[in-house]
């Protein structure tokens, strides 16, 4: 419960980040490789939208950074529901898939929006809150916190036992 609980509470906390980088990224140049992705995530969201506070409507393709945002942002959504569903009922709905469940698929489009901004030449931008965030998410992960697992020290020595013996 305790994992489920930080997972779900780091999703909250990353989901008013990126809203947060969603009002700052509202820059339409973007390099190939984020209009490819943009183009790509918007043909695939004519979905039913989730009622956010901020961007709640369908984001128009003209605003690359901030489809690619809205994209991380949903899956933020579903992970923390999804984490919410568990701990409440022990059951969820919400296929993995959908949701964020490894630190490098979470930073791979921030990864591409930071190379865009720096390929247009933006890298002031770049390297102010989205760099900051990138720094954030690799350093505190999925839960904001590492996991420190301890056991007596008599268990050790005999692995150490097995292996050397």
């Amino acid at each position: 419960d305790v994992c489920l609980l930080a997972r779900m509470m780091a999703a909250n906390l990353y989901i008013s980040q990126i809203e947060d980088l969603m009002f700052e990224l509202s820059m339409w140049r973007c390099n190939d490789e984020l209009r490819a992705r943009a183009d790509e995530l918007d043909g695939a969201s004519r979905k039913v939208v989730k009622h956010y506070t901020e961007f709640w409507r369908q984001i128009p393709t003209n605003e690359p950074y901030r489809v690619v945002l809205a994209d991380v942002r949903d899956k933020l959504y579903n992970t923390r529901e999804r984490m919410r569903h568990l701990l409440t009922t022990g059951f969820s709905e919400i296929p993995e898939d959908a949701i964020i469940t490894d630190v490098t698929k979470f930073l791979e489009p921030l990864e591409l929006c930071y190379k865009s901004l720096c390929d247009c030449g933006d890298k002031t931008i770049a390297d102010g809150s989205l760099l900051d965030f990138m720094r954030q998410v690799s350093t505190f992960g999925l839960s904001l916190t590492k996991l420190d697992i301890r056991q007596e020290s008599d268990r050790h020595t005999e692995v150490i036992d097995a292996i050397t013996t």
